[in-house]
């Protein structure tokens, strides 16, 4: 947890409440490092004397809560949210750190959510729901499949899942944030969203998909004083790429860029890199439509 605990504290967004969707955990089974420093590159927190790695939702949370935000933490896990909750609360001196377990792709408990949300302070909104908050399971965890061998439920759930969940919640945060002097809003897509490659027909789709309703979103409502920032990253060590099968597709998607993974080993960013992005964007006088995120080591190209 050494990342977490060398996060400096500010009080940048004291004042504003930022929902997260999409916090949550995974057991950690390997581990990668970083090419320059040779640190490891995931972010974790320990469950019952298991080392977790914190997926991209919960370490922005850490992050934000670190510059003084009331973050409020969302996905379907109570239990992954008290843990996230507790551990947090125990590193950042003074966060305020709320949380509500609902089921994102249910338009009832969305709108609970919403209404129930107090107005004590400006609403910003950093939405990172991937196909964890559906239940669609990918055998050995790996999306990452040659044409032939994607079922059509996989491409369709996760497509689905995404943009449904993102949708609910905008309808529903929208009349507020339009009363709102100034909201901001991340939405976490994908490098796969402007990147095409092999083996990736479901991540780029849904990806893609998502991807282009937050640019439509962003040139719908920045009249009215919401700005919508399109965060894409590349390889996050969250957990997604500790089984062995999906380390392997990963590789002969590396080997099509002439990286070096396969030989040199994969390189991962770290989830709190995406969350420190995020900050800059709910921080800055400007307005920044996007922002690319590689790890240190990964291929940089930025499009197909």
């Amino acid at each position: 947890m050494n990342r977490l605990e060398q996060l400096i504290q500010t009080n940048q967004l004291s004042g504003k409440r930022i929902i997260i969707t999409g916090c949550g955990y995974s057991p950690m089974h390997y581990t990668f490092y970083d090419v320059a420093s040779a640190e490891p590159s995931h972010d974790s927190i320990t469950v019952k004397d298991q080392e977790m790695k914190l997926n991209i939702g919960a370490a922005s949370a850490a992050v934000l809560a670190s510059a003084g935000a009331t973050v409020h933490m969302v996905s379907k896990s109570e239990d992954k949210l008290q843990n996230i909750r507790q551990q947090l609360s125990s590193i950042i001196d003074s966060a305020n750190i709320e949380y509500s377990a609902i089921d994102l792709l249910s338009e009832s408990e969305v709108k609970r959510f919403v209404h129930d949300l107090p107005n004590d302070k400006p609403i910003y909104w950093v939405q990172s729901v991937g196909l964890g908050a559906g239940s669609y399971k990918v055998k050995d965890d790996n999306p990452y499949l040659p044409l032939e061998q994607i079922d059509l439920g996989l491409i369709e759930a996760e497509t689905s899942t995404v943009i449904r969940a993102t949708h609910l919640m905008m309808k529903e945060l929208l009349p507020i944030m339009r009363m709102q002097n100034e909201s901001k809003i991340a939405i976490i897509t994908s490098m796969s969203a402007i990147r095409g490659y092999s083996y990736g027909g479901t991540h780029c789709t849904a990806k893609g998909a998502i991807d282009r309703y937050a640019n439509s979103a962003m040139l719908a409502l920045y009249k009215d004083k919401i700005y919508l920032t399109t965060v894409r990253p590349g390889g996050v060590d969250t957990g997604l790429y500790d089984n062995p099968t999906v380390q392997e597709a990963i590789k002969r998607v590396s080997d099509e860029y002439g990286c070096d993974w396969r030989t040199n080993g994969i390189r991962l960013a770290p989830p709190t890199s995406v969350g420190e992005a995020i900050r800059y964007v709910f921080t800055t006088a400007a307005h920044i439509p996007s922002i690319n995120i590689v790890s240190k080591g990964q291929f940089p190209n930025e499009g197909s």
